[in-house]
């Protein structure tokens, strides 16, 4: 599997927000965001957790599935979302990636751009 192709779906990808203005990632627990590369067609269903994790289950370009967890963090005053997935050392996609954070609602769509160019688009539907 190419985790490469993996990480970046799941980095460019999670920017559904909330309805509290104290933690705008409240919208996301216990629901799930879906994401597709627009340059590679690779898949991942994301679920996060309000201590900062999240888990993630992902299709690759290459349809080989696979599974993963890892953590997130806001920054910029929480307009700015940044995921670190944990994948073996060394491989490519490892490194952590932000995108910009929307406030969107269960059973919204949209597109995003990452901080490494990549395109995807998104969508929060309700529960895991």
């Amino acid at each position: 599997m190419r985790f490469s192709i993996v990480a970046l779906a799941c980095a460019g990808a999670i920017f559904a927000t909330a309805a509290y203005a104290d933690d705008p990632m409240s919208n996301t627990y216990g629901n799930t965001v879906t994401t597709k590369s627009h340059k590679t067609n690779a898949s991942s269903q994301l679920m996060f957790a309000a201590d900062g994790t999240y888990t993630a289950s992902a299709t690759g370009a290459d349809g080989k599935p696979a599974s993963f967890t890892g953590a997130w963090t806001l920054k910029d005053g929480g307009s700015t979302i940044c995921l670190a997935p944990k994948l073996p050392a060394n491989t490519p996609g490892s490194a952590p990636s932000c995108s910009p954070l929307q406030k969107h609602n269960v059973g919204d769509s949209w597109s995003v751009t990452n901080d490494q160019g990549e395109t995807f688009d998104v969508s929060l539907t309700a529960g895991h």
